[in-house]
């Protein structure tokens, strides 16, 4: 009778993954009809049409709008360089980054992180949230990825505490030491970019934000209790969530960062 009850125990156990797989896949049939309202790459196409004369233009207008540069003056300054390509090269080479990025970060486990939804409609609309949720994972052995945050949407940024929750300050340097180099860099080359970065900053900081979620002054404490929480308990899958609650506009495609705790569930060694 136990061992009946055993075996029926690890059945339903064994449901539960397949069940989630299911519903994953019919949630992105769902999601490929929504994603027909925008073309393919949406997202990063303003990364290729961004103009360095004025990068972050429109972004001053709206904190949920679709196709606009927000990014800092090192990912502008990067950006640039990306109008040399044809538009559909750089869009399948991304693309290709993103994919290479997910087998990287996920290994066997890649097929199932590709199909979480948020992962998808990343990989569909072309937006640097998966890439995000890489450097974090990458920035366990190493803390200069932490940079790719800061430099992109900085507030994820924030999950370098986890080195100052477990005391790891080595690596804590190392995260922001690399950090304010590459922005020292940035800054000696177009100090008048930074500027009108800080300045579009503040117009953004005075947008009304989505009614879908508390505002970004609320969650950044959140986010850093859940960072600690992490830390203290080394679990590491809590910190692309912690990441993500920090984003200034965490709207769906930004979920894609958790397909990283997907990647590090389980994962208390080393990377």
């Amino acid at each position: 009778m136990g061992r009946a009850g055993r075996r029926s125990g690890t059945i339903r156990f064994g449901l539960w993954p397949v069940a989630a797989l299911m519903l994953a896949v019919i949630f992105d049939i769902w999601l490929l009809g929504v994603t027909r309202q925008w073309e393919p790459g949406t997202d990063i196409l303003a990364t290729w049409r961004m103009d360095l004369a004025a990068p972050w233009a429109g972004a001053g207008d709206s904190m949920v709008g679709a196709g606009v540069f927000r990014w800092s003056p090192v990912a502008a300054q990067v950006a640039s360089l990306a109008g040399a390509l044809p538009w559909l090269a750089f869009q399948y080479a991304f693309l290709a980054i993103q994919l290479g990025a997910i087998v990287w970060m996920a290994g066997r486990r890649w097929p199932y992180v590709v199909l979480l939804p948020p992962v998808l409609w990343n990989l569909y609309l072309g937006n640097v949230d998966l890439l995000m949720g890489a450097a974090i994972v990458a920035g366990f052995r190493w803390p200069g990825a932490w940079a790719f945050l800061f430099l992109t949407k900085a507030t994820p940024g924030i999950g370098v505490l986890w080195f100052a929750f477990r005391r790891e300050w080595r690596s804590l340097t190392i995260a922001l030491g690399t950090t304010a180099a590459i922005a020292a860099g940035s800054f000696m080359l177009a100090p008048d970019l930074w500027r009108q970065w800080f300045a579009t900053l503040g117009e953004m900081s005075t947008l009304p934000q989505s009614v879908l979620y508390p505002p970004l002054f609320v969650r950044v404490p959140m986010a850093v209790v859940l960072i600690w929480y992490a830390a203290r308990t080394d679990r590491r899958w809590l910190l692309p969530l912690a990441c993500l609650v920090a984003v200034p506009n965490p709207w769906f495609v930004a979920w894609a960062i958790l397909g990283a705790s997907g990647a590090l569930l389980g994962r208390r060694q080393p990377a």
